[in-house]
């Protein structure tokens, strides 16, 4: 049995470099990690010594060259679903960026952070080959936003590559020309728990 002593600088530790956050080590004081490094070096020393960013699109490159987004909803549905199931973009971050504005922020249960944060980011964090991500349900689609459900096994791009479990689901809100201004995260456990869940291989 492991005892995970983890700083969270950010389960997403390198999508962001601003952090204050508690240390989930049972009694022990608040802690402050401004580095997304401290925190995988924290999580490899604790848990016993503990992406791929080449998107492709037949869409259009850059959302903002356009005013409408030109796809209908159930087209949209398509473009999406195909991203979580085939490209694992949550894993990967392997996302189709032409329905996405480039000004479009990304939130998880952590913090916000610019496309290309995201991005580098969820490269840098997690390895894509070996992680998993599961569509529950349907991809719904509006108007106003698309909104899906997902289970995922993510295994961080470190030493002895532990495997954490999480399920939730994912907001994308939409402007009037239908492109997505907004990608939340949200989970139906709390961090702890997830970390909790880390299995090594």
């Amino acid at each position: 049995m492991f005892l995970l002593t983890v700083n969270k600088t950010s389960i997403y530790g390198y999508r962001n470099d601003k952090r204050a956050v508690p240390n989930l080590t049972l009694a022990l004081p608040l802690q402050t990690q401004t580095s997304r490094q401290k925190f995988l070096q924290n999580f490899v020393s604790s848990a016993a010594s503990a992406a791929l960013v080449a998107f492709s699109s037949s869409l259009p490159a850059h959302a903002d060259a356009a005013d409408k987004l030109g796809l209908t909803d159930n087209e949209l549905k398509e473009v999406i679903r195909s991203d979580i199931v085939d490209r694992q973009f949550l894993a990967t971050a392997n996302l189709t960026p032409s329905i996405y504005r480039s000004t479009a922020t990304f939130t998880d249960e952590i913090d916000s952070y610019g496309m290309q944060q995201w991005i580098k980011g969820t490269r840098k964090l997690f390895v894509g080959a070996k992680s998993q991500v599961r569509l529950v349900g349907d991809v719904n689609v509006t108007p106003e936003k698309a909104e899906f459900r997902f289970e995922e096994d993510l295994c961080f791009n470190i030493p002895f590559q532990p495997v954490v479990a999480l399920s939730g689901k994912v907001v994308l809100e939409r402007d009037e020309g239908g492109f997505i201004t907004s990608y939340k995260e949200i989970w139906d456990q709390d961090v702890v728990t997830v970390l909790k869940s880390a299995k090594f291989n």
